[in-house]
Parts: C-alpha cells; sequence; structure tokens
C-alpha cells in the first residue's frame, strides 16, 4: 500500500464521489479512481459500492476506514509539523480539558508555572473538549495531554495521576445556611437545588447522596445545567444552591456565592492521561507534575489515586448511615 493510495481512499470517502476527491486532492479524477482500483486489489476486497455519481462504503471499507484513520491523523500532524520545522517554529503542547478542569485545574496551574517556570516558549493549545471525546482526541494525536473527570475507559492511554476529592455545596451568601462551617445535605430540601448533567456517573452519585439525606427530594424543585460552572452562575443570581466539583468551587470565584463542605461524601474523581506508547515531551511532564501539585496544595481533601482512576477512599460517612 502506499500512502497516496490511502490519501485517495480517504478522500473518495469523505467526498462522496471519486471526482470530488479530485478535487479535493488536486488530482485527476482517473488518477483518483485508479489509485482506489489499485488499492482494492491490494487489500482483496471491495471499498466501496459504485451507484454514479455517489459512492458508499462497503461493511468491510468501514472496517478498513477505522484501521487507516489514525495513521491518516499522523500524517496530517506530521505535515504540519514538517512547516513548522520549516518555519523555524517549535510544536506548541496541546491540552484539552473537560469543562471543570478546564475552569478549575488547567488556568491555575498555568498562571503558576508563568510566574516561576514558565511552560511554553511560542505557543500553547489549551481547549476545552467532552468527557466522551477526550480519548478519542489523543488517540487521533490532536491532543497531547487529557485533563478528564473519572471513570472512563481510558484503555488506548496512560494515566499519569488520578485524584479524587469531595463535592461541595455552592450557595448564595445571603443563604440562610451560608454561615454554617458544614452544611448539613438535608437542610437543602426548601431550596432549588441546582443539578448537573453528566454521564460518567456524577449525578447518579449526587442524587443517591441527596436521596439518603432528603426523603422528599421529588419535592424538591431543581435546574438542570451542563456544568458546574453553569451551576456556580446561576447560584451567583440567587437562584437555588448546587453541588460543585472542588475544582471548579475552588478555581471559580464569584463575588455572591460561598462554598461550604457538607455532611456527605460525594467523590469527584478525575485524572490526567496522555496516548500509550508515545514519548511525553518535556513540557508535558512538566505541567502533569505542576498540576498534581496544585491539586494537593489547594483543592481541600484531595487524595491521589491510582492508574485506574477509581474511588481509593472509602465514603468516612458509611458508617453513620
Amino acid at each position: 500500500m502506499e500512502i497516496r493510495q490511502l490519501e485517495a481512499f480517504a478522500a473518495v470517502m469523505s467526498a462522496g464521489s471519486v471526482t470530488a476527491a479530485g478535487k479535493l486532492l488536486d488530482r485527476s479524477q482517473p488518477v483518483v479512481s485508479r489509485q482506489v482500483q489499485e488499492l482494492e486489489q491490494e487489500l482483496g476486497f471491495k471499498l466501496f459500492t459504485r451507484t454514479r455519481p455517489q459512492v458508499t462504503l462497503t461493511e468491510k471499507g468501514r472496517d478498513f476506514y477505522q484501521e487507516v484513520r489514525p495513521l491518516l491523523v499522523n500524517l496530517e500532524i506530521l505535515e504540519s509539523r514538517a512547516r513548522e520545522i520549516g518555519r523555524g517554529g517549535l510544536r506548541p503542547l496541546r491540552i484539552g480539558a473537560t469543562r471543570s478542569l478546564s475552569v478549575g485545574l488547567v488556568p491555575q496551574t498555568l498562571a503558576r508555572l508563568e510566574a516561576s517556570t514558565p511552560l511554553f516558549k511560542q505557543k500553547l493549545s489549551f481547549e476545552t473538549v467532552s468527557t466522551e471525546h477526550i480519548v478519542g482526541l489523543i488517540h487521533e494525536g490532536k491532543i497531547d495531554l487529557g485533563v478528564t473527570s473519572l471513570p472512563l475507559d481510558t484503555d488506548p492511554c496512560v494515566v499519569h495521576w488520578s485524584g479524587q476529592a469531595p463535592m461541595q455545596l455552592a450557595l448564595p451568601s445571603t443563604h440562610s445556611l451560608a454561615d454554617q462551617t458544614q452544611v448539613t445535605l438535608a437542610d437543602i430540601h426548601n431550596t432549588v437545588l441546582i443539578s448537573i448533567h453528566n454521564k460518567q456517573g456524577l449525578r447518579h452519585r449526587q442524587a443517591s447522596a441527596l436521596m439518603r439525606a432528603c426523603s422528599t427530594l421529588e419535592e424538591v424543585r431543581h435546574i438542570e445545567v451542563s456544568s458546574a460552572a453553569d451551576a456556580m452562575i446561576l447560584v451567583e443570581q440567587g437562584l437555588g444552591v448546587a453541588l460543585v466539583d472542588p475544582f471548579t468551587a475552588t478555581g471559580l470565584r464569584l463575588a455572591n456565592v460561598v462554598v461550604r463542605p457538607i455532611d456527605m461524601y460525594i467523590p469527584y474523581m478525575m485524572g490526567v492521561i496522555s496516548l500509550r506508547g508515545r514519548i511525553v515531551r518535556p513540557d508535558a511532564k512538566q505541567m502533569i507534575e505542576a498540576m498534581l501539585q496544585y491539586a494537593q496544595a489547594c483543592i481541600p481533601r484531595f487524595a491521589l489515586g491510582g492508574d485506574h482512576g477509581l474511588p481509593s477512599m472509602p465514603d468516612p460517612f458509611t458508617a453513620l448511615d
């Protein structure tokens, strides 16, 4: 197999026709068609079903594309890096973080490094990504480091470190419970609850704790939002209270919001990951270590976990249930 054959295959798959693929690659239609046919001959199976003017992937073609896609992505990265080398530039460290950690861990760590030993010389890439996409982005080579909530299937990745800390309660500063040093969760039953939609199990852990604390949970008025940051903004407007992760609670300081520990241990778990087998560059190692130092120094009751991303600390309130 040749690279140009694989490029032709990917272009036809993406564009939907040989003619459009030729324009995409700046090759003639006969050249693209021949390259795809040669690839099919070498593979021994058809990649496309041809129904002029469109073509569709066969089942084997779809399976083959899943195998070849990472190679094509890496080729794009290699081409981009070659251009950067030609210009004398350094490839930026690319960090992807899920929403809470892009608010409450990465910016604070970068600020600490900038004040002491700056992480980057020319450019840094930092973006917020969804939890369900972060492993795929690492696998495709689009980000170098992932900072993510857990648990998560991190099979193609290595977990550099993981940790957990208890969820906290964000309240308006004028709330009747704001003066307490620790809030009893059952006492929020007369307050609007702002909850966070989460597919990775956090919402289930919150709901379980609330059901244990509030026998009338189904009667509690609530607002559902997509992130802890959004929840805290609503809290600042006096719309209710919210259980938020400790990173957002620590990193996002709002003038009219106070954050208090609660009488139940609801763990928020997170970790830092990268692609297994890929060399971790020095600036990435620096960032990995600096994030851990920040978490240990600034996040209340932070507990370091293992490389599995599962809870390492038992619920200290189990004996009281």
